[in-house]
């Protein structure tokens, strides 16, 4: 027997290895093995397994079969399809995917014992003497199918003594630990397919309230035991989402994510494979070995975040989930993708619409300006905290300044590593890139080498230490990548979010969510950085900026927006809540110039002087455009090549093609549907 292992390797293909008669048994596809290759140990995962190989020489055995998760042929199938739509090697990808290790850590469930007048009768009665004791069973009365104790103590601010306690009673009893769904006759008030059409078919669902639909949806999957899956563009979104949805589903949901210990990540793994769940997480969730999958929900679809761009392969998870096939789909959003809404022009998928929020919103001209901060703002949070309220300052960039400017040739200072722009870290007095993370060497500009550099803009923490200047004593949280690195940091601005700041300082990421409580104030610094950036997406970008940062308003709020662009039609469309507005005259541009939605895109990126130019000139035909090669921004040693097509699969062959035609093709990088050029 020959096993086809996937290793770790930016290669195509699988390699054979012989299986001896004591793995037989134990051996099967998905699972992961340790194998010799080139003289060193590898794992891998198995693909397949053949009587024979097409291997002329001896083959190396498979030295044991590793502990721990597996896949099962339906998910390593979809993951493997994955890799080969985005033209990338699936030896990475499904073995970074798939988690090492299984906490062996047990977690108790539980759940209420006896008759509903007889509970009913003990919570009052403890309500007065152990008041603790009487919350825990309101609360797994209000889930009907018991719950697990982090969610009890999390919830419920208690110690594991209550619990105790209540069981030493006999008033709750311990549970399988599986995620399991409450039986359909236990769910009350459950919608037919026939009651709301965000049930019946695929949606794009436009609208700032969305929870109470997707509850409809989530308890509709429950109540015909398929699993569930509900996506977030960001871990602070899942982690506020699954707590809320757990409370008012009463149903158990499951938090994942990449941040997670990889042993939880592995638990979670095995939790899902083979039990009916709701699950709640992020891009990588995804990937989870669903059984039965009924319903995915993509919240806030048109969010960047959803792209993969840090590793290949480079897959939007919301185009993943069209393709993934056998579910139902609701896409969410206020503010929904260019690509989305004219799918739904189309026919191609349902859209249900709820009017859009108005909000009181003052447009700033900065070209009238002399500081990022205009006297109308500080006026504005001035007043806002005097009546008690509270303030978000949306801030494009991390760290000090924006950007850093060469004085002699003019060009922004650009990461030589990955492109990103620079900027200046106070504490280390040095340039960093903030994606990278790499400092540079010296003070002075990659291009030309001048050590006249001029620093522009704000950044978030430059903005934290202006209002720590401008009003002290006041509570101030920043909120952006820098300072989410960890679980206590994401628990922190959480609470800064709910109820702790008096002014909330974020980029991008602090302006996605709900509504905040009691604020009374939002303002954007640094918007033209959006407005201006050098791609096709910007005025989309723009608008669902502004709208995201509005939605975190409550009713009576007030909007400041700073811009030297305050006619630009992103910009008017968003202050008027006028979505139709910004789609008809940002589908005219993107029409004319053969960009999505009219075109799919695919970016190609490999070393200087590699590109096959002749061919190149030949591919572009009415169907095919190919623009390139280009100097890659920032990095002088790459080259890139934009190719737009009407077709996904003429892309993906032209992508190919040219790959195979360009010296050292095993460097060319492929991004299909890039998130930005």
């Amino acid at each position: 027997m020959i096993a086809r292992v996937l290793l770790p390797l930016p290669v195509e293909h699988t390699f054979d290895f012989e299986v001896g008669d004591s793995l037989l048994e134990k051996l099967s596809i998905g699972t992961r093995v340790t194998v010799r290759f080139r003289g060193k140990d590898k794992t891998g995962i198995i693909q397949s397994l053949e009587e024979g190989s097409n291997y002329a020489g001896p083959l190396e055995p498979v030295l044991r079969v590793n502990k721990g998760p597996s896949y099962d042929p339906s998910t390593l199938s979809f993951c493997l399809d994955t890799a080969k739509y985005y033209l990338s090697p699936p030896g990475p990808f499904v073995n970074r995917l798939l988690p090492h290790t299984v906490t062996t850590r047990r977690e108790r469930h539980v759940q209420l014992t006896g008759s509903l007048p007889y509970i009913t009768s003990k919570i009052e009665a403890l309500s007065r003497r152990a008041p603790r004791q009487s919350e825990v069973l309101s609360f797994l009365l209000s889930t009907q199918h018991g719950a697990s104790e982090q969610t009890l103590r999390k919830r419920l601010k208690i110690s594991t003594s209550v619990i105790d306690r209540l069981i030493e009673l006999g008033l709750i009893k311990e549970t399988r630990e599986a995620p399991s769904l409450p039986d359909p006759a236990t769910t009350q008030d459950l919608p037919t397919l026939t009651q709301d059409p965000v049930l019946q078919e695929d949606t794009l669902l436009m609208s700032h309230d969305r929870i109470s639909y997707y509850v409809e949806a989530l308890k509709y999957t429950i109540s015909i035991k398929r699993s569930a899956l509900i996506l977030l563009p960001e871990i602070l979104l899942a982690r506020k989402m699954s707590s809320g949805l757990a409370r008012l589903l009463g149903v158990e949901t499951t938090l994942y994510h990449s941040g997670l210990p990889e042993g939880e990540r592995g638990r979670i793994w095995q939790l899902v494979k083979g039990n009916p769940c709701v699950v709640v997480g992020t891009r990588s969730s995804l990937f989870l070995p669903f059984t039965d999958l009924g319903l995915v929900i993509v919240d806030q679809e048109h969010d960047r975040s959803y792209k993969q761009d840090e590793m290949t392969p480079y897959f939007n998870a919301r185009d993943v989930v069209k393709r993934k096939g056998g579910h139902r789909v609701i896409l969410g959003s206020p503010s929904p993708s260019v690509e989305s809404f004219h799918q739904s022009r189309q026919g191609k998928i349902k859209l249900v619409r709820k009017p859009a929020l108005q909000t009181d919103v003052m447009l700033v001209d900065m070209r009238k300006e002399k500081a990022p901060l205009s006297n109308v703002l500080i006026e504005g949070i001035a007043e806002t905290i005097a009546s008690g309220k509270r303030v978000l300052l949306g801030v494009n960039a991390r760290g000090h300044f924006q950007a850093v400017l060469c004085k002699e040739c003019g060009k922004p200072l650009v990461c030589p590593n990955c492109g990103a722009n620079l900027t200046y870290d106070v504490r280390s007095s040095q340039l960093v890139c903030r994606v990278c993370g790499v400092a540079q060497p010296r003070m002075a500009c990659p291009n030309c080498g001048s050590r006249s550099l001029r620093f522009v803009g704000i950044g978030s923490q430059r903005l934290e230490e202006e209002m720590n200047a401008r009003f002290p004593g006041m509570q101030i949280a920043r909120i952006d990548r820098s300072s989410l690195s960890n679980k206590a940091s994401l628990a922190e601005a959480e609470l800064a979010i709910e109820e702790k700041a008096q002014i909330i300082i974020g980029t991008p990421l602090a302006t996605k969510g709900p509504t905040i409580d009691n604020l009374g104030l939002v303002a954007t610094i640094g918007l033209d950085g959006i407005i201006a950036r050098p791609d096709f997406r910007a005025a989309e970008r723009t608008y669902q900026y502004l709208v995201g940062l509005f939605a975190r308003l409550d009713r009576k709020g007030k909007a400041i927006i700073q811009t030297s662009y305050p006619e630009h039609y992103a910009v008017t469309a968003a202050v008027t809540a006028d979505y139709d507005l910004f789609y008809e005259r940002e589908i005219k541009d993107r029409e004319a110039m053969f960009y999505p939605p009219f075109s799919h895109l695919a970016r190609l990126i490999m070393p200087k002087d590699t590109a096959p130019k002749k061919l190149i000139a030949d591919l572009n035909t009415d169907d095919v455009r190919v623009v390139g090669p280009a100097p890659r921004p920032g990095k002088h040693s790459q080259e890139m090549i934009l190719v737009k097509a009407k077709d996904i699969d003429i892309l993906r062959q032209t992508c190919m093609d040219i790959r195979k035609s360009t010296a050292s093709r095993t460097k060319v990088e492929i991004d299909i549907d890039p998130d930005q050029i």
